[in-house]
């Protein structure tokens, strides 16, 4: 598996978060936003440096995601789908890098 695999939830909300910025200017976002984009950058060097636990941090955001989709905040778009999928790649990222190193061993 490639290690930019690992960015990808990065790359996908980076681009998404600029053009929001693009066209509405900065104060749209959310801190939380921001607090997300690290937590997948920082998610995506950990697995690249195969440590396995990385993945718990990646998949904060998504569990975030999850439950802010269950309240009713007036959103256009319903979180839950995404947080799953973001989820279910992080859980897939740490057990393919957990098993990968557990085979060096």
């Amino acid at each position: 598996m490639r290690k930019i695999v690992y960015y990808i939830p990065t790359i996908i909300f980076s681009f998404f978060y600029s053009l929001v910025v693009i066209g509405g200017g900065i104060s749209i976002i959310s801190p939380v936003a921001a607090v997300w984009l690290v937590l997948f950058l920082t998610s995506g060097i950990l697995l690249s440096k195969n440590i396995f636990w990385g993945s718990l941090l990646g998949a904060l955001p998504a569990i975030h995601m999850i439950y802010m989709g269950t309240q009713e905040t007036g959103q256009i778009i319903n979180e839950i789908p995404i947080g799953i999928i973001v989820l279910v790649f992080y859980i897939i990222c740490g057990s393919f890098v957990f098993f990968k190193n557990k085979k060096k061993v």
